[in-house]
């Protein structure tokens, strides 16, 4: 009933029994049951409110940079996020679509001499994840610079809401955790500076993230655990991959997932690593560091099945 119902509305770009490894950066999951490609917030909302209608689980990804997907895929409606609007307003703001590339708008505020994002620089995924799941680096999170969001809730309404009311903090948010969605953000005001510098320091935390992180050939789903809290308040988070290097883990696999070789916080597919192999290997990992250390590890990427 779902399939006719929402084929009515949505034609021919509504696809059935679609595999989901394209979609994502470790090129791992299983098929989603219906998928749809939403161009414009409008869509986006329309889309929502129809598979809840259905009564079905709907999903939205946009970068799937920090996704595992199940093997097994996803029941009800994926809606892929292609929504990549971008004004420039006044006092150095801009208003963005929760699905255009984060990295894209780092190079586009460069590109008009304005500063503060370079940090981010290189970050795969989209605008709204970065925000929702409160990325970041260098110390700073995305979202110090978010002013306000548009925002779908679950029960289909849409609000205007402060950056306070998301209740982002370090790789979560208040808002991830009821099931909002972002749809727009207003970002700024940003300070103005040198174009030219501002993409040459882009340029520089690229190849330095580069040297530390697999390229395009080699999918991965970013650092896999959640750095740990600052021993003192204020300090700076202990990265996870510190105690995972000394534990031990680079080199280990489970099939085609591996540890890799240059960062022992990012797990690899080698080529046809499944959902099942990618879970073992991090409890894998997991199992060395609290054995080793006393030290329970949590993740940052998020398992979907």
């Amino acid at each position: 009933m779902s399939w006719h119902s929402l084929r009515a509305r949505f034609g021919e770009r509504l696809k059935q029994q679609v595999p989901l490894a394209p979609y994502t950066t470790l090129r791992i999951g299983g098929p989603a049951e219906y998928l749809l490609e939403v161009h414009s917030t409008d869509e986006l909302i329309t889309a929502y409110r129809a598979g809840q209608d259905e009564g079905l689980p709907v999903y939205l990804f946009a970068g799937c940079s920090n996704l595992l997907i199940s093997d097994r895929g996803l029941a009800g409606l994926v809606l892929i996020n292609k929504t990549e609007s971008i004004a420039w307003g006044e006092n150095y703001t801009v208003t963005v679509d929760g699905g255009y590339s984060l990295d894209r708008l780092v190079t586009d505020t460069c590109e008009r001499g304005w500063a503060d994002l370079t940090f981010a620089a290189g970050i795969p995924g989209s605008l709204g994840g970065a925000l929702i799941g409160g990325a970041g680096a260098f110390g700073h999170l995305v979202c110090e610079y978010l002013l306000r969001a548009d925002i779908l809730r679950q029960d289909g309404s849409v609000s205007t809401v402060p950056r306070e009311e998301l209740g982002i903090n370090y790789r979560t948010s208040e808002a991830k955790k009821r099931g909002d969605i972002l749809l727009t953000a207003v970002m700024g005001p940003f300070t103005p500076g040198s174009k030219n510098d501002l993409l040459q320091e882009a340029n520089r935390i690229r190849a330095e993230r580069e040297t530390k992180h697999p390229g395009p050939k080699l999918p991965s789903a970013g650092s896999f655990f959640k750095n740990l809290p600052p021993r003192v308040p204020g300090g700076h988070r202990i990265p996870a991959g510190k105690y995972l290097d000394e534990a031990g883990v680079k080199g280990l696999r489970v099939g085609d997932a591996g540890v890799f070789e240059k960062h022992a916080n990012i797990i690899v597919n080698y080529g046809n690593a499944t959902a099942e192999q990618v879970n073992r290997l991090a409890d894998l990992m997991a199992e060395r560091v609290k054995k080793k250390f006393g030290i329970v590890l949590e993740r940052e990427v998020q398992y979907l099945a």
